[in-house]
């Protein structure tokens, strides 16, 4: 799977006050609309609650066939035999997750500064941000130069994440990134469709992707 790995339009799912029937719901209109792969992120949750709401969207995204990851959590992500997991710079480093999680998992990977360049080896994907303000992470911003620069330098597709919606995507015409990450711009639309419908349009309108 990580071999033919669709970028475009990444979700970083979490449930928040949601109940698991909306939530879930919510998550298949947005696949429907055209998000190509989801991580659930929970830090609310404590173990248990977190692998029965993963397995719940582990077999939507199988019955759509897309990618499903966990954020973080490596021990939730093997519990599951969940397509991969998103690390952060503070998490366990590649080369252990990888010992731990096989050569077939996916490894996404978080980052900011072009130096992490050298430290990525056996990531599949970068997620590279925040791009602007977001009330979803605390998170320093890097400049779209910066981002940029990151794009063309890294053997691997790169995703920007953080305040990302329409009018931000437009901005990252003419960066080389294989896709964008949102979370508010789907989680809290109205219309989970047509919200990820219209998104992957401007994707589609603006970028292209490496």
């Amino acid at each position: 799977m990580k071999n033919e790995l669709d970028l475009s339009l990444y979700l970083v799912a979490s449930r928040g006050k949601k109940s698991d029937e909306l939530f879930l719901n919510t998550l298949e209109e947005a696949i429907k609309g055209g998000v190509s792969i989801i991580q659930l992120r929970e830090k609310e949750l404590n173990s248990r609650e977190f692998y029965q709401l993963g397995l719940k969207v582990q077999k939507l995204c199988k019955f759509y066939k897309i990618p499903f990851l966990i954020n973080d959590r490596i021990d939730i992500a093997l519990a599951l035999n969940a397509d991969g997991v998103h690390l952060g710079q503070e998490d366990l480093q590649i080369c252990i997750a990888r010992k731990l999680l096989g050569e077939e998992k996916i490894i996404g990977l978080s980052l900011k500064k072009l130096e992490q360049l050298n430290y990525i080896q056996g990531a599949n994907y970068l997620g590279c941000g925040a791009i602007k303000t977001t009330p979803t992470k605390e998170s320093s911003l890097i400049s779209l130069e910066i981002l940029s620069q990151i794009c063309e330098k890294s053997p691997i597709g790169v995703v920007a994440i953080g305040g990302i919606d329409k009018e931000v995507i437009k901005e990252l015409k003419g960066i080389k990134i294989s896709g964008v990450a949102v979370v508010r711009a789907i989680m809290d639309a109205k219309n989970t469709f047509l919200a990820a419908k219209e998104l992957k349009q401007k994707i589609d309108e603006n970028l292209s992707l490496k």
